[in-house]
């Protein structure tokens, strides 16, 4: 709900409140934003009470308040040059200079909310408040606006400038959102990583200062994601205040935390600034990105909980915000590029009948694409590998009864592909400069329409060719070379990502069935811009469940479960060379949309019922996985610690808890399995997810029981492994809801002896699920 009482302006969910007023100057100034207050009548004890200006403090205007100064008040948006000396939300210059003095003219609220499609925007919106600001000389405009939902804690913003000048405006910087707040010794985490490290948590105090978190590369960037969020020292999984935000961009970003001297903290979020100077000609308008704001009393659970309710509600494509995701099996580190149709069906007959329901044919499928350097950009299927084509071999795998998918790259362009002989002048380039590669490949440049129409024309002509009902679709390069033999420079970055929304507006539009799952690199470009389109992210191209798990922790803070994809590959891991149990690999990837990266005719009978057992279990219980309530239970994880999830059911009556051992130690602790919100007076079933154990796992132990000597890595064991294996622990409770919050003891863990089905035994990395149902 939006209401404007005497200049003051009320938004409302169903648990928060957001208040701002107008004030004698026309300059809009932040009151309140947290839990919902009932506010009826007088709401001037809400703000500052400001009765002099500080120090050396520039007046705005003397003649009407003697004592305002924009230095010291907390703002809804600050502009530069009329003392305002906090970092600027909007940077824009004329003929004139860069002094700009914007005050208030009106106000719309509005109850059919249209969005401009040209960039990703939120739907289910209920109210849309516009605050308009004019310049006082000039016929120029900037609209606050913001948007409401009352059913979902979340509220969105985003900022428009109008030039209705005769002669051009230049913008250098224009931020989404500003949020002005008192200081509480917040501190502030970010979400900071690499190709196969993303999303590691950082967190620092907030002192005096101005702080920076954002992208340079052209994508929203594994090196510092968009989402962070501030919080009080001490604060908890269940305690504590919070606020978190994010933005709707793929692109450069820019998140800053100001702390001043009068401890009055100062939050942007939007564009980065960094190479960016946007022309708006006489008649235009520039509209910013989308930005996420929430807040949360209790702990960072219920900030992730209103964060991903929103994003799963008011974000993701509408075609898939709560359909079911598929089982997959990917191709790649099992086959890499050497692969044939006869290779394909071979493993694609073993994933069907371990219950696996769709196969994603990987990277070598198009042009003369056996290697890195050749055929990006072109779309010819590659007949080296593939000579009966897409349609022949999507249709054996529909036989198979699975669905068949496609990954693909068409962003990128290699030197050696016909795409880049007919139209080398595509690429992104400054003319003159030799232009740079990156994974042995060049961008192809989607300011361009005639770019972007190649690319819709070509993944269209491949998704009518055969019955392709899953496209991952890869990103593997960061910008460089940045230039345009077209445009201002200074705009390529932003154009670029402009392009690439309009290709996967279209794409997704024209084929809606279709699943896509962004890429890029892995979560080169985990943003909520992509999600709009595509309904899940590949979260990173580390496999090795002990780095996912922090990985996973990060994401988690503020995206849902459903947006993030895993898959469980070979033992071996590739990126690490870490060996990890399928069991662990399994208990991770679970709290993602499943999928499998191995190769299934190289595993024993015994890891092929293993994974038929995980793809069983998945099944059964995947609308809890992907849509239930997720929480940390134990949020941090460094070695020789351990760590713990659960998905909770919105009706309290079924959970999943994960427990995640890391480094092993004789100086073994009891293991406490806790849960949050089951229903205290109701009777719940805890039971585990079974995990045997291979028998080569206990090395030369086995002679403790053998009648004869055997080598632990000898024939005779690796045979027996094949076909036997070691019983796991048993564990069964049923108790009431009461017991859960405040902690289950689960039995023993191995230390050193003492086999049995009563112990557990996780070892290294270990990881078990157990599941809880209401039984009342």
């Amino acid at each position: 709900m939006i209401k404007e009482e005497n200049k003051y302006f009320i938004l409302e969910t169903k648990s928060l409140s957001y208040i701002f007023h107008i004030n004698e100057l026309g300059i809009p100034i932040h009151d309140y934003f947290g839990d919902k207050l009932s506010v009826k009548e007088d709401k001037t004890f809400l703000g500052l009470k400001e009765a002099y200006a500080k120090g050396t403090s520039v007046i705005l205007d003397s003649d009407v308040n003697p004592n305002f100064s924009l230095d010291n008040q907390l703002l809804e948006y600050s502009f530069v040059n009329k003392g305002d000396f906090k970092e600027p939300a909007m940077i824009i210059k004329n003929s004139r200079g860069y002094t700009f003095d914007f005050r208030y003219d009106s106000y719309v609220i509005n109850k059919d909310v249209k969005f401009d499609e040209s960039l990703p925007s939120p739907h289910h919106i209920d109210e849309e408040l516009i605050i308009v600001l004019k310049e006082v000389s000039l016929d120029i405009k900037v609209e606050l606006h913001y948007y409401v939902n009352n059913t979902y804690n979340v509220l969105v913003r985003n900022t428009v400038l109008i030039n209705n000048e005769k002669e051009d405006l230049i913008i250098n910087k224009i931020a989404s959102m500003q949020l002005d707040l008192i200081n509480k010794e917040f501190y502030y985490t970010t979400l900071n990583g690499s190709w196969i490290g993303e999303c590691h948590v950082k967190r620092q105090k907030i002192s005096q200062g101005i702080y920076i978190n954002d992208s340079k590369t052209g994508n929203s960037s594994a090196k510092h994601n968009p989402f962070f969020f501030i919080g009080e020292k001490d604060i908890k999984e269940d305690y504590g205040e919070a606020y978190s935000f994010n933005l709707m961009y793929s692109g450069n970003h820019q998140e800053l935390i100001e702390l001043n001297v009068h401890d009055h903290l100062h939050i942007q979020n939007g564009i980065n600034p960094f190479l960016f100077e946007w022309t708006l000609k006489p008649g235009e308008r520039f509209i910013s990105p989308y930005a996420l704001l929430t807040y949360s009393n209790k702990g960072t659970n219920l900030l992730a909980h209103r964060m991903h309710n929103f994003i799963n509600n008011c974000v993701v494509n509408e075609n898939f915000a709560h359909r079911l995701r598929p089982v997959l099996i990917n191709n790649w580190e099992g086959t890499y590029f050497k692969f044939n149709e006869r290779i394909l069906i071979s493993l694609a007959k073993k994933a069907s009948k371990v219950g696996i329901e769709l196969f994603v044919l990987d990277d070598g499928w198009f042009g003369d694409r056996n290697d890195d350097f050749h055929g990006l950009g072109d779309y010819n299927v590659n007949k080296k590998n593939l000579p009966g084509g897409l349609s022949r071999l999507s249709k054996k795998i529909n036989k198979l009864g699975m669905q068949f998918g496609l990954w693909v790259e068409p962003e990128g362009i290699n030197k050696f592909s016909n795409c880049y002989k007919n139209h080398p002048d595509w690429i992104i380039n400054t003319k003159g400069i030799k232009p740079s590669e990156g994974r042995n490949e060049y961008l192809l440049d989607l300011s361009k329409k005639e770019v972007q129409d190649y690319i819709i024309e070509n993944v269209s002509n491949i998704l009518k060719s055969a019955n392709i009902e899953y496209v991952k679709w890869d990103m593997n390069r960061n910008m460089s070379d940045v230039g345009s033999d077209r445009y201002n420079p200074g705009e390529i970055f932003h154009r670029y990502i402009l392009g690439l929304y309009r290709i996967m507006r279209e794409l997704t539009t024209a084929f809606p069935n279709v699943l896509f799952e962004g890429c890029a690199s892995g979560g080169n470009r985990f943003d909520l811009g992509i999600l709009r389109y595509f309904p899940q992210i590949w979260a990173s191209d580390n496999t090795d469940p002990y780095s996912r798990i922090d990985i996973q922790s990060g994401y988690d803070l503020g995206y849902p479960v459903s947006t993030l994809t895993g898959h469980v590959s070979h033992k071996l891991n590739h990126q690490l060379l870490r060996s990890t149990p399928y069991s662990s690999k399994f208990a991770v990837a679970a709290f993602t949309n499943l999928g499998y990266e191995l190769k299934l005719d190289e595993l024993s009978k015994i890891e092929l019922e293993q994974i038929k057992q995980q793809v069983a279990f998945y099944k059964r219980h995947r609308n809890l996985l992907q849509f239930g309530n997720f929480y940390k239970v134990i949020d941090k994880y460094y070695p020789g610690d351990n760590a713990s999830w659960m998905v909770l059911s919105s009706d309290k009556k079924e959970a999943i808890i994960s427990y995640f051992n890391g480094v092993s130690t004789t100086l073994t602790k009891e293991t406490i399995l806790k849960g949050y919100e089951f229903k205290e007076g109701k009777k719940y079933e805890v039971s585990v997810f079974g995990v045997d154990h291979d028998i080569k796992m206990f090395g030369n132990l086995i002679n403790m029981i053998s009648p004869i000597h055997l080598k632990a890595e000898g024939h005779i064991v690796s045979l027996i492994s094949k076909y036997r294996s070691m019983e796991g622990e048993i564990e069964k409770y049923i108790v009431d809801g009461s017991i859960l919050n405040n902690g289950l003891l689960l039995k023993s863990e191995w230390a050193g002896n003492g086999y049995s089905t009563d112990v557990r035994i996780l070892g290294d990395f270990g990881a078990r699920l157990y599941y809880v149902h209401m039984i009342d």
